[in-house]
Parts: C-alpha cells; structure tokens; sequence
C-alpha cells in the first residue's frame, strides 16, 4: 500500500508541475518592428522562441506583432521578451506613455522581463521608451559604443546561468547598473547585459545588443559588399533557454 501511494504521490506531483508550467505565457513583444525585418537576419529565430518556450519549458508563447502592451495583456503575461527594433531610423510606431508605464508596473509587482536593445543605427532609443523602462529599476542604456565586428560576448556563471558561453556581438550601446550577465569579448569588456531581482520576485535582464535575442550566434549573414560572415555564438540557444528558464521560475 505504501508503494502504491508513493507511486501516486510522485505521478500526482508530474501532473502538477507539468500544468503549472503549461499555465505560464511568455509574451514575445516585436509590435515596434516588421516581423519579417527579424526573419531576414534570423530565419528561426520564432522556430527557436517556440521550441524553448513551449517544447523544452512547458509555458506557452505568444507572439505580439502590432497590439499595444498594456496592463489588460500584461495581466495574463509571466515573462515578457521585448526585442530592439533593426530597421533603426525608420520608427513603426513610438511606444506610448501608457504601454511605458504598464510594463513597469508589471516587473514591480513582480512580473519578469527581458529588454533587448541596440545601436542608435537599429533603434531609436526615445521612441522605443528604453530607459523610462529600465531607470526605475537603476539601470540605464547610454551611447554607442565603439564598433568592433563579431568579437562576441562571453556569459558569467552565475545565480541562473551554468557556463561560460560563447554569444553573439558585434557593436552595442553602454549599458550601466545590475548584476553582470555577460561582457563584450574584446578591449574594455563593456557590458552586454545585466539584471536585477526584487524582493517581490519580479525580474528586469537588459541588453545593449539584441542579437543573443535574435539567436543569430552561428547564423551565415550577407554583407552589404557581397561578402559573408557567421557570426560568432555558439551557446546562442543554451544561454536563451536557461535565461527564460530563470525568469519562469518562482
């Protein structure tokens, strides 16, 4: 009788666990961006978002393409994945006031958020309301910095992350404030993420290059002039899967 009860109880507790992460969305936010500037430089990048998401993690994922992020949809959200324009100069739509202050007020009250951003040539980083995001939290997104091509970046092992992986990099803003995620693999080590966590549980890791968030690490690119390039990356897809692991846990 007791090895029956135990048998139940762990099967009991798969049920349990695997609905419990079944109930949990991850919103994927590209509403500022034409979906398909994504698809030229990352072909699988979505393929890549719903493997993680809904094969390997059990959540589900939606994919927000034009709707605002206000609090009605941040209010059936877990974590929310806000990825940098690419097209630069040419703003979609500027972020308002109210989707500004609702993504705010989500990590506050202990919602989970990663903010991908990049070069003042992909983003205008006013419009896409960057640092009225991320100040509250005692970060802030600065300048460009200097450019150096497909050095990649290094990840540190740390609170959520297993392994000093190899990702993607090649040009950034500064990023200032938070606990280091990774560094730029090159003279300076800037920053090329960090996070914070609040007592609450909610949950804040920006970026100041977006292309770890675009699974380009490994992608073969076109280069203006003809030639071609792979960018540097390789633990691209390890290091997504344990950051949104991370933020979907309680």
């Amino acid at each position: 009788m007791n090895k029956v009860l135990a048998i139940f109880i762990v099967f009991a507790g798969l049920i349990f666990t695997e609905t419990s992460a079944q109930n949990k969305v991850v919103l994927l936010d590209i509403s500022l961006e034409e979906k398909s500037e994504y698809l030229k430089v990352s072909p699988d990048i979505f393929a890549n978002y719903r493997e993680i998401v809904e094969n390997q993690l059990g959540a589900t994922l939606i994919i927000n393409e034009g709707r605002e992020v206000g609090r009605e949809m941040l209010k059936k959200t877990d974590v929310l994945i806000v990825l940098s324009t690419l097209s630069g100069a040419t703003v979609k739509k500027t972020r308002s006031a109210n989707e500004i202050n609702s993504i705010v007020n989500f990590v506050k009250n202990g919602g989970r958020l990663i903010f991908f951003t990049d070069e003042d040539r992909r983003i205008n980083i006013k419009a896409f309301g960057a640092n009225e995001i991320v100040n509250p939290f005692g970060m802030k997104f600065g300048n460009d910095l200097p450019m150096v091509r497909n050095v990649g970046a290094m990840s540190f092992v740390g609170e959520f992350i297993k392994g000093r992986y190899e990702l993607p990099y090649s040009g950034s803003r500064e990023l200032t404030g938070g606990t280091p995620i990774s560094v730029m693999n090159a003279e300076g080590g800037h920053l090329h993420g960090a996070y914070v966590k609040l007592k609450n549980g909610g949950k804040l890791a920006a970026f100041g290059d977006t292309m770890v968030g675009l699974f380009i690490g490994g992608v073969k690119f076109e280069m203006p002039d003809g030639t071609s390039i792979v960018w540097k990356g390789k633990d691209n897809y390890q290091f997504m899967k344990e950051l949104i692991g991370w933020m979907l846990e309680q």
